[in-house]
C-alpha cells in the first residue's frame, strides 16, 4: 500500500496531537458526556436542597420525638445513598438508588458481623473495595458503611441499628426521585432533538458544491458528537430502566446519519463527473425536504389534550412525519426522465447510476424515520411515560480492561491501608481507609487531581467543624449547620471535588456527633489519616501498572485494524454475492468499537504517569473514521445487490490483506513495506472498466449483435464503485502509515 496523501482530511473536527496536557483536557471533556450539566442553577440548588433535606427531616423528627440519636442513624442512611446521585442527580432512577439501600445494608450487616475481627476483616473490606472498583453500580457504598459502622460504636440495637439506616436510604430514595422540577433540566428527548437538528443541518451540507472541507468536517463532528452523547447517557444509565422508544428513535437516527454521510460522497462524486446534474434532479430540494423532516421529527404536537400516544399520532403532522416527501419521489422521477433522454457514453450511464445511488440513500433516510415515527411520537408525548425494560451490564473480566486493573488497585489499597491499621492501631483508623477508597480512581492522574482536592477540601472542613465542636453547640444548632453544609456539598459537587471534600467532611462529622460524640481532636485526626490515605492512593495508581492504556495502544490500534479489514473483506464477499449486507453493517459496529477503544486508550494514556501517546495514534483514529465513511459508501452502492466485477472484490481484498499484513507490523513494533498489490487491482479495475466502456459501445452502436443491458448494467455499477475504491485505498494508506510510524519509528511506509 502507499500513497501520500495528507493528514488534514479528517473524518471530524481536527485534533492536534495529543499532549499531556491537552489530553487531560480531552478527559475531562468526555467525563463531561458521563456526568450531568450541573452548572443549571436550578439543578445545584434543587439538588442540595433536596439531598440536605435526607438528612434534616429525620434529625428533626428525632429530636422532636426525644429519639435524636435514632434520627442521626437515619440521616447517615439517607446521606450513603444521596451521595450516589452526585453524578448525574437529573437522571437517577429509583431501581439504582435502591440498589445503593441494599449495599447499604450489606455493609451494616457485615460491619456488626465482623467488629473485632481483625484478619477477617481485612479480607472482607478488601473484597467489598475490590468488586465495587470493578461493577460500578456497586460502588464504595458497601466498603463504606462497613467501615463507619465498625468505626463507630453502635448505640442501638444491631436490628435497629440496621433497620434505621435502611429507612434512611429510603427516605433519599423516593425524595431524589420524585418529579421535581429541577430533575428536569435536561431529558433525554431533548438530547435526541439536538441529534435530529444536527443531521438536519449535515443533510443540507450533504448537496452544496461549494461546502468548505473544514465546514462539513465540523457539521458532521457535531452530528457525531451529538450522538456520542445519547449513547453515553443509555450507557450511563445500563443498570437502571431504558426506554425502547428511545432506543428505537436512537438507531433510527443513527442509520440517518450514516447514509448522510454515504450520500455527501456520492454527492461530492456527483459534482465532479456533472456538476450539471444536481440542479437539473432537484437535490438542494431533496436535501431541503429531509432537513425538515429531520428537524420535525422530535418535535412535540403543537397541542394535545389527551396524553394518549393515538392521540399524539392523530394530531402530529403528517408531511414532516412521512420521511419519503414529495422531494425524494421527485428526484426519482426526474433521474428516471434523464435516464430516457441519456444519450449514453461512459459520462451519462456513470451519472445515472450515481443519481439512482442517491435516489436510494434518500429513501433508506425516508425509511429510517419513518419506521420510528411512532416511537418518536411516544417519547414527544407529554403525558405518556414511555414503557422500559430493565438491562445489566457485564464487564468484561480481563487484565486488558481498565476497569479490571482499577478494581485491583482499590483491592490492594485497601488492604494495605487495612493492614497498616491492624499492624499500628492508630486512633480513628477507619479515616485513612475511607480515604483510599474514595480517591483511589482509574488513572494516576485523576488519582492526583482527587488527592489534593480531598486533601485540601478535607483539611478546611476538618478545621472548620473543630472550631464548631470546640464550642459545643447545642442539637438545634447542629441540625442547621448539618443541613447547610450538606445542601452545599451536594450542590456544589460537580463543580469541583474539593467543594465537595469541604462541605461533606463537616456534614459527616457533625452527623456522627449525634450517634457518638465527636471532638476537635477526632477532627485533626481525620485531616492526618485523609493525608496518609491519600498518599496510599497515589502510591498504589503510580507503582501498580501506571501505564498500563499506554503499553497496550499498539495492540489495540493493531485490533482497530484487523476490525476494519474485516469489515472491507466482508464487503468483498457482499459483492460476490456470498454474503449479506447486514453483516457487513454489524462489522462496521465493531470496528467503530474498537476505534472508541482506541480513543479511551489515548485520553487514560494522557492521565497516565508522563502523559503522551504518540500523536500519529490520533491521526490513525481520523484516518480509521474517514475509512468507515468510505465503507458506508461502498455499502450504500452495494446494498441492492452485488456487482458481478472480478476486479471489484479483488481490491477489497488486496486493501484487507494490506491492512491485516499492517497491524502484524504495528503488534511486532517493525516497519512496514507495501509489496503494490493493491495498486495493480486498481489498474486492473481500471483496464477492466475501460473495456467494458468499449464493449458497452460498440453494443449502443449496433456494431456487435445481442443485447447491452447486463454489460451496461454492470458497467454502470462498476463505475459507481470506482471512485469509492480510491478513496477508500487512499485513506487506508493514511491509516497505516499513521499506525506503523507511531510504533516503529518510521515517518513514512515504504513506497512499494
Amino acid at each position: 500500500m502507499g500513497g501520500d496523501r495528507p493528514a488534514d482530511r479528517a473524518a471530524g473536527p481536527r485534533a492536534p496531537p495529543l499532549t499531556g496536557e491537552e489530553g487531560g483536557l480531552r478527559f475531562q471533556e468526555i467525563k463531561a458526556l458521563r456526568a450531568p450539566r450541573l452548572e443549571d442553577p436550578r439543578l445545584a440548588l434543587g439538588f442540595g436542597l433536596t439531598g440536605a433535606a435526607g438528612l434534616v427531616i429525620p434529625l428533626l423528627i428525632g429530636l422532636l420525638t426525644g429519639h435524636a440519636t435514632g434520627g442521626a442513624i437515619v440521616g447517615l442512611g439517607a446521606w450513603l445513598v444521596a451521595s450516589r446521585a452526585n453524578l448525574n442527580p437529573a437522571g437517577v432512577r429509583t431501581p439504582y438508588l435502591l440498589g445503593a439501600v441494599v449495599s447499604v445494608g450489606a455493609g451494616t450487616s457485615l460491619g456488626l458481623l465482623l467488629s473485632g475481627k481483625g484478619v477477617l476483616l481485612v479480607l472482607v473490606a478488601s473484597a467489598l473495595a475490590g468488586l465495587g472498583g470493578l461493577i460500578r453500580p456497586i460502588g464504595v457504598t458497601p466498603a463504606l458503611t462497613l467501615l463507619l459502622t465498625i468505626a463507630n460504636p453502635v448505640p442501638l440495637d444491631p436490628v435497629q441499628h440496621t433497620g434505621l439506616q435502611l429507612l434512611g436510604g429510603l427516605l433519599a430514595s423516593v425524595l431524589l426521585t420524585l418529579p421535581w422540577p429541577w430533575r428536569r433540566t435536561r431529558p433525554f428527548v431533548a438530547a435526541l432533538s439536538d441529534v435530529a437538528g444536527a443531521l438536519a443541518a449535515l443533510a443540507e451540507a450533504a448537496v452544496r458544491p461549494d461546502l468548505d472541507p473544514d465546514e462539513w468536517d465540523a457539521l458532521r463532528g457535531r452530528a457525531s458528537a451529538t450522538l456520542a452523547e445519547v449513547r453515553t447517557a443509555h450507557a450511563r444509565h445500563r443498570w437502571q430502566q431504558r426506554s425502547r422508544a428511545a432506543e428505537e428513535v436512537t438507531a433510527a437516527l443513527r442509520r440517518v446519519f450514516h447514509e448522510i454521510v454515504a450520500l455527501h460522497g456520492l454527492v461530492a462524486t456527483l459534482h465532479r463527473h456533472a456538476p450539471g446534474a444536481a440542479d437539473e434532479v432537484g437535490l438542494r430540494e431533496m436535501a431541503g425536504s429531509i432537513a425538515g423532516a429531520l428537524s420535525a421529527f422530535m418535535a412535540p404536537p403543537a397541542s394535545s389534550t389527551d396524553g394518549s400516544a393515538e392521540t399524539w399520532r392523530a394530531r402530529r403532522p403528517a408531511a414532516p412525519c412521512v420521511p419519503t416527501p414529495q422531494a425524494v419521489l421527485n428526484l426519482s422521477a426526474r433521474v428516471d426522465a434523464l435516464r430516457e433522454r441519456s444519450p449514453g457514453g461512459k459520462r451519462g450511464m456513470v451519472v445515472l447510476v450515481l443519481l439512482r445511488q442517491i435516489a436510494h440513500c434518500a429513501d433508506r433516510i425516508g425509511d429510517a424515520l419513518a419506521g420510528s415515527a411512532e416511537a418518536a411520537g411516544v417519547l414527544c408525548s407529554p403525558r405518556l411515560t414511555p414503557l422500559a425494560v430493565p438491562t445489566a451490564a457485564r464487564p468484561r473480566l480481563a487484565f486488558d480492561e481498565p476497569g479490571v486493573r482499577h478494581a485491583l488497585r482499590v483491592l490492594l489499597g485497601t488492604a494495605f491501608a487495612s493492614t497498616v491499621i491492624e499492624v499500628f492501631k492508630p486512633p480513628y483508623p477507619h479515616w485513612m481507609v475511607i480515604a483510599v477508597l474514595v480517591t483511589i480512581q482509574p488513572t494516576y492522574g485523576e488519582t492526583r487531581a482527587k488527592v489534593w482536592a480531598r486533601i485540601g477540601g478535607s483539611t478546611a472542613g476538618g478545621l472548620v467543624t473543630a472550631g464548631i465542636l470546640h464550642v459545643t453547640p447545642g442539637h438545634g444548632m447542629l441540625v442547621l449547620l448539618i443541613g447547610v453544609s450538606a445542601a452545599l456539598a451536594f450542590g456544589l459537587a460537580s463543580t469541583h471535588h474539593a467543594y465537595w471534600a469541604t462541605f461533606m467532611t463537616m456534614c459527616v462529622l457533625l452527623l456522627l456527633d449525634f450517634q457518638v460524640q465527636q471532638t476537635a481532636k477526632i477532627a485533626e485526626s481525620r485531616v492526618v489519616l485523609t493525608v496518609i490515605g491519600g498518599l496510599i492512593a497515589i502510591a498504589c495508581t503510580r507503582l501498580l501498572w501506571p501505564r498500563g492504556e499506554t503499553v497496550r495502544l499498539a495492540e489495540r490500534v493493531a485490533r482497530m485494524l484487523d476490525s476494519h479489514a474485516a469489515v472491507v473483506r466482508a464487503l468483498a464477499q457482499v459483492s460476490r454475492g456470498k454474503t449479506t449486507i447486514g453483516r457487513v453493517d454489524e462489522r462496521v459496529r465493531r470496528a467503530s468499537l474498537d476505534a472508541e477503544t482506541v480513543t479511551g486508550s489515548l485520553c487514560y494514556a494522557a492521565q497516565e504517569p508522563g502523559g503522551t501517546a504518540p500523536a500519529e495514534i490520533r491521526q490513525a483514529v481520523e484516518a480509521a473514521q474517514r475509512v468507515r465513511d468510505d465503507l458506508l459508501t461502498l455499502i450504500a452502492v452495494l446494498r441492492d445487490e452485488p456487482v458481478e466485477a472480478r476486479p471489484v472484490p479483488d481490491v477489497l481484498d488486496a486493501i484487507a490483506n494490506g491492512m491485516e499484513a499492517v497491524a502484524e507490523s504495528v503488534r511486532g513494533g517493525e516497519p512496514y513495506a507495501s509489496a503494490g498489490e493493491v495498486e495493480r487491482c486498481l489498474a486492473d479495475d481500471a483496464m477492466w472498466l475501460g473495456e467494458m466502456v468499449d464493449r458497452c459501445l460498440d453494443e449502443l452502436e449496433g456494431t456487435r449483435g445481442g443485447t447491452s443491458t447486463a454489460v451496461s448494467h454492470s458497467l454502470l455499477r462498476t463505475a459507481a464503485l470506482d471512485q469509492s475504491l480510491r478513496s477508500l485505498h487512499d485513506d487506508a494508506v493514511r491509516l497505516s502509515q499513521a499506525a506503523v510510524s507511531a510504533f516503529s519509528g518510521r515517518k513514512e511506509l515504504s513506497a512499494r
